[in-house]
């Protein structure tokens, strides 16, 4: 009980930081740490260097053989190089492991012959005095060399982006170094087990800290994927949605639905205005059936036909609460079927319709630079009494708009929203040859 209080009392800080270490490496032991295998080995050695200092004092205390005291200063001298290249081996990749391993080897055999009474690095006369050899120099220059190997990678770690590793990297080889430097100038005694156990502790973290960000970098990857995920189901859904609207549509029969308000029309010669409103439904009706499911482009004037007859039937329903101005430019290009007129009655339906005082849609088309801009202005101001189930389907219109014109022309829609009303640009090329389109 005794010799082991006496080698916890010299021992106290190593070992602690050891235990300290292990509860870490086993509390994260289901978390695959890359390089763990090297820590548990250095730890490993780093027990046996504090076990051997004990055995110097207890083999000169209690007078024990010498042949304990080679021993165990043969195997001081091979794991204090040998930490240093596990710890070259755990930071840095290492190409050509034979050369780097082969000095190692050497000194190996020379530390052997000297255990075996070939005084080439040190030697104890009868007293039990420490007597340094001819080569007493060599286990500290085999340590040192790897600690060069390991310090001249902290340039590469920065030129790569990886400052942190560098500087770990530097504090660990300059430790080590000034440790065993005080050591043999006497400044500090026994204190190069506990620097071996300071680096391991602090590069263990290191190596932590770099598990939890893959980690964080996976999960993030993760979340960015059920995103994407949940976009194309929003997206399926909505082409779905699409489908059974052409589908109802189709059962409708549209042919069916303008012939008879062609009747009615026939009927209302006498009442021009009623005859003007069913006119204009009708051809309303027939380019929403028309484009439904259309891929060709059709001519700007076209669409502002069917923009006219709409905004026709609202005039009757708003009067003078619904103004319209045009400052159309040229009308003779191409653009997607209902890829101006949805724009027009989001204007009158929330920049117009949602406003006590009413308000004035604007429509504008110039060609600029081989490409043509269109605008849908409001000018809705005020108090608006707008639902939210309103501001959703309009939110929907417009993202239709931009995927048609982005799909069929390769144009864009800008929605640009001020205290004064909003507007929505249309900015697609300047395509005049209708080829197959009518």
């Amino acid at each position: 009980m005794q010799m082991i209080m006496e080698y916890v009392s010299q021992s106290y800080i190593t070992l602690m930081l050891l235990a300290g270490l292990t509860v870490i490496l086993v509390a994260n032991r289901k978390t695959k740490i890359e390089g763990t295998q090297f820590v548990w080995i250095i730890m490993g050695l780093v027990f046996v260097l504090t076990s051997c200092e004990y055995i110097q004092y207890w083999c000169v205390t209690y007078d024990k053989p010498m042949w304990m005291m080679y021993v165990k200063t043969s195997l001081i001298y091979l794991i204090y190089p040998l930490i240093s290249l596990l710890e070259l081996y755990l930071v840095a990749s290492i190409r050509h492991k034979v050369l780097i391993i082969l000095p190692f080897a050497v000194y190996s055999v020379i530390v052997i012959l000297n255990m075996f009474g070939l005084p080439l690095i040190y030697c104890f006369n009868a007293d039990r005095v420490f007597i340094g050899g001819h080569l007493r120099m060599l286990p500290s220059a085999i340590m040192l060399l790897y600690l060069v190997m390991l310090m001249i990678r902290s340039p590469q770690f920065i030129k790569s982006g990886n400052i942190s590793k560098s500087m770990i990297v530097i504090f660990m080889t300059v430790a080590t170094i000034l440790t065993t430097y005080f050591e043999l100038e006497d400044i500090v005694i026994n204190c190069t087990d506990e620097i071996a156990a300071i680096d391991i502790l602090v590069y263990y973290f290191y190596l932590s800290a770099i598990q939890h960000s893959k980690v964080q970098e996976e999960l993030h990857q993760q979340e960015l994927a059920m995103e994407k995920m949940q976009t194309q189901l929003a997206e399926n859904k909505l082409e779905l949605e699409h489908s059974k609207n052409e589908t109802l549509m189709a059962q409708i029969q549209p042919h069916f639905i303008n012939n008879s308000l062609m009747a009615l029309r026939s009927r209302c010669s006498d009442y021009p205005e009623i005859y003007e409103s069913i006119t204009n439904f009708s051809r309303y009706l027939r380019s929403n059936f028309e484009a439904l499911g259309d891929t060709r482009l059709i001519l700007f004037e076209q669409e502002m036909e069917n923009i006219e007859a709409y905004l026709a039937l609202e005039k009757q329903n708003f009067g003078e609460r619904l103004q319209v101005e045009y400052d159309i430019d040229c009308d003779d290009f191409l653009i997607p079927a209902l890829s101006v007129q949805p724009l027009v009655e989001n204007a009158v339906r929330h920049g117009v319709a949602t406003y006590e005082k009413g308000g004035t849609v604007q429509i504008n088309a110039h060609r600029a630079g081989g490409k043509v801009m269109i605008e849908v202005i409001d000018d809705g101001s005020g108090k608006s009494n707008i639902t939210e189930q309103q501001t959703k389907r309009k939110g929907i219109g417009i993202e239709n708009v931009r995927a048609r014109l982005h799909s069929m022309s390769n144009g864009e829609l800008e929605i640009i929203s001020g205290e004064h009303g909003t507007t929505a640009r249309i900015i697609i090329e300047d395509i005049q040859s209708i080829g197959d389109t009518q």
